[in-house]
């Protein structure tokens, strides 16, 4: 099937996702109908006729894939769907990824590694599912100053991970990458680029760009783990 690309499609699937997350996970045959011929592999029938969703972000995809705005969808997540959400459109866009990939003893994770198998670029992201609302810039700047610093750890002491994240192989640097719901704050700040997902999208497709211009060059961390 064709992603729907009218606005009135768009929102009728977005009106879906949103009682599937009032319902979760599920809603009547009634208010299905949006569903039909998407393609979805996570559709299942409940004990009492409902028709539900293993995982909302499948259609939170498609959704996108339509044009729909990414800051709304990314609202009717959870924290956890909004990380996969963000892996599973790298995926989508040819990159390599991991989830929720621990280091030194567990110590430290990042929710997303991704690297582009073609120009050996790597993103290092942390999701902050936090209310778009939230204007403390302080708090991002703190976290934009951590990451980059675990990133910087994940780079140098790389231990017996490389044999369990392909990922880690594939990119020579890395760009430590905050992505938020909030656009109070973006830019490069403190080592790590604050991308709000609205904006993710462009940045991912124009990454060699933003860097050079925003961090002069200081965007990336070099991969030793690579090679």
């Amino acid at each position: 099937m064709t992603s729907p690309s009218t606005n009135s499609d768009i929102n009728a699937l977005m009106e879906v996702l949103r009682r599937l997350r009032e319902g979760g996970g599920c809603v009547r045959p009634a208010e299905a109908g949006p569903l039909d011929g998407l393609g979805l592999d996570t559709i299942y029938r409940s004990i009492d006729g409902r028709i539900c969703l293993k995982s909302l972000v499948p259609l939170a995809l498609k959704v996108l894939e339509a044009g729909g705005d990414p800051l709304k969808v990314s609202l009717l997540l959870t924290w956890r769907d909004f990380e996969v959400l963000v892996l599973e459109y790298l995926r989508r866009s040819g990159f390599t990824c991991a989830h929720s990939v621990r280091f030194r003893s567990r110590r430290f994770e990042i929710d997303v590694l991704a690297a582009d198998p073609i120009s050996r670029v790597g993103l290092a992201i942390d999701c902050k599912h936090w209310s778009p609302g939230y204007s403390k810039s302080w708090k991002l700047r703190e976290v934009a100053g951590r990451h980059r610093l675990k990133v910087e750890r994940l780079c140098s002491v790389c231990g017996d991970l490389r044999s369990g994240h392909q990922v880690l192989l594939e990119a020579r640097e890395f760009v430590p990458v905050v992505i938020t719901l909030t656009d109070a704050v973006r830019g490069f700040i403190n080592g790590s680029f604050i991308v709000p997902i609205r904006y993710f999208r462009d940045f991912i497709h124009n990454l060699r760009y933003y860097v050079d211009l925003l961090s002069d060059g200081e965007g990336f961390v070099r991969n030793l783990c690579c090679g």
